[in-house]
């Protein structure tokens, strides 16, 4: 019995060491990911973006199921895709959910995420069961409910400078991606001869990438990169500041908790308010007709169309433009004004589309209009993400943090070599603990998800009315009207806006003048007290 208990303690002894020494492993392997420039983490999360969106068989899946699996198209149109409509918006609320919890997070989002990617294109490949198809419209609904998170993913890797330049960038290149999987699957089908399957076994090995590339996203700045970059002790900070980031930290879990309340917080932002009113209308629309413009094309006797190559147009165009307009300084700013403008200018393309007869005109002003909405997206994408981390980081800034920014700016750290933006952009956060980035993230992801749910919600009413008109024209006229008459009642919300300021500086003044008159009287009050003691 001696024996059997000492070597029960060594199993433990030994069983210890392993648990420790994979510990030690990750935490190695996760400082080595943070020890990547910025440049490389957000080439990881680039290509993880382009390669979750690479499918070449995505445009002949209808094909696929009826040819290859022998399904009818009852059973491919009601028994399964039904599905993914079906679960779409509860996948984007749980994605929402989870990214605002201390055990899920945006990157384990994201992982899980590409996992169902490839678990769909898997299912769709060898399972010939009509069940197997059913489960992967589940599967493939959070995988593309996980993409929310790639854009707050983008700003917690890249700098503050950094923000408007990742965001363009990012879209540009799941853009290229739809692009190059329409061109790769057409040539290969078309001109190659290539089996639909073949296509499919390409599909599963760009989702086996991003799986991988999901994988290797690093971890958001730790405590111990910010003291390298500032030059002191977070964690074993003096002044009391220890105390502060740890009460900060024991907070999160409950901040992250209450969702209503992040949500709250980040709509009363001014930016935030306009792009959100902005993408309640804009991304319904937008999804009615990259649906429906087949069939506008068809009801104008134009049978022998080029749909497909306009498909792959539209992207590579889009992506050009997006990733062209990563460095605009003006569309930093003027929110109120790019949201109106942009709406207006949508509605009035889908107004002219209706009017066109001629196919190639047709595709001009649809790709016009698919164009300005990639583009608007980007900057939407940026203005609301950046307003919502400032917000966050002001938060939580320790107290001094903006006039040390502001010092070190100003210096422009000579002495050291640093750039004053990159130095700025460090000292944004500068004396805040690692869970803020986590924090801002989540706060991104939970309001991307509340949007998408909002907007898919929006989407259903406005096909439940406009399914009224048996005439595709109305459809899209229907649609590019109401465009119209969302900008024209935001434009007035912003002259109403504009108003305001004006008549709180009034009352200001009006209340500053009375003042004025009492002061005189109290200073003297005052000094003839002073004087008197």
């Amino acid at each position: 019995s001696g024996h059997g208990g000492l070597g029960g303690a060594g199993c433990g002894h030994g069983k210890g060491r392993a648990e420790l020494a994979a510990a030690a492993a990750v935490e190695g392997w996760r400082r080595t990911r943070l020890r990547l420039p910025v440049g490389d983490r957000l080439l990881t999360l680039y290509l993880f973006a382009f390669w979750s969106q690479f499918k070449p068989s995505e445009p002949f899946l209808v094909d696929y199921l009826l040819d290859a699996k022998g399904l009818t198209q009852p059973q491919v149109y009601q028994q399964i895709f039904d599905l993914f409509i079906y679960t779409r918006l509860p996948c984007v609320a749980l994605v929402g959910l989870v990214a605002g919890q201390r055990w899920g997070g945006t990157r384990r989002v994201l992982v899980a995420g590409a996992a169902c990617g490839l678990v769909t294109v898997l299912l769709t490949r060898f399972g010939q069961a009509l069940w197997c198809q059913q489960l992967a419209e589940f599967t493939v609904a959070a995988a593309f409910a996980s993409r929310v998170c790639c854009p707050a993913v983008a700003f917690a890797i890249a700098e503050p400078d950094q923000y408007q330049e990742s965001v363009h960038t990012l879209k540009a290149v799941m853009l290229l991606s739809n692009f190059v999987s329409a061109a790769v699957g057409e040539v290969l089908r078309d001109f190659a001869g290539a089996p639909l399957s073949f296509l499919f076994d390409l599909s599963a090995v760009g989702q086996a990438i991003s799986l991988f590339l999901a994988l290797s996203l690093p971890q958001w700045s730790s405590p111990q990169e910010v003291e390298e970059a500032l030059g002191y002790n977070i964690v074993e900070g003096s002044s009391g500041h220890t105390e502060d980031c740890d009460e900060a930290y024991r907070d999160t879990p409950a901040t992250c908790k209450s969702l209503m309340g992040d949500l709250c917080s980040s709509l009363l932002l001014r930016r935030v308010a306009w792009w959100t009113a902005w993408a309640l209308w804009m991304n319904p629309v937008h999804g009615l007709a990259i649906t429906y413009w087949q069939g506008l094309v068809r009801s104008k006797n134009i049978l022998s169309d080029h749909n497909g190559a306009l498909l792959a147009i539209m992207y590579l165009f889009a992506a050009i433009f997006t990733f062209a307009s990563g460095n605009a300084a003006a569309l930093r700013n003027k929110s109120a004004c790019l949201v109106i403008s942009t709406m207006l200018g949508a509605g009035l393309l889908l107004v002219k589309v209706v009017d066109e007869y001629k196919e190639l005109q047709i595709y001009f002003w649809l790709l016009l209009y698919q164009c300005l909405f990639e583009v608007t997206t980007a900057i939407c994408t940026f203005q609301v993400g950046d307003e919502v981390t400032r917000s966050v980081a002001a938060t939580f800034a320790k107290p001094g943090a903006a006039a040390a920014a502001a010092d070190a700016k100003r210096m422009g750290h000579a002495a050291n070599g640093d750039s004053p933006g990159r130095k700025h952009s460090l000292l944004l956060g500068a004396g805040l603990p690692a869970v803020v980035r986590d924090i801002q993230t989540a706060r991104l992801t939970i309001l991307f998800s509340a949007t998408a749910i909002a907007s898919g919600a929006n989407e259903n009413l406005i096909l439940l009315v406009t399914n009224r008109s048996a005439s595709m024209d109305l459809r899209f006229d229907h649609l590019g009207w109401l465009l119209v008459a969302c900008a024209g009642a935001l434009a007035l919300a912003r002259c109403l806006e504009a108003t305001m300021p004006s008549r709180v500086a009034s009352a200001r003044s009006l209340a500053a003048g009375k003042d004025a008159a009492i002061e005189p009287l109290l200073s003297g009050d005052r000094d003839t007290r002073g004087q008197a003691c």
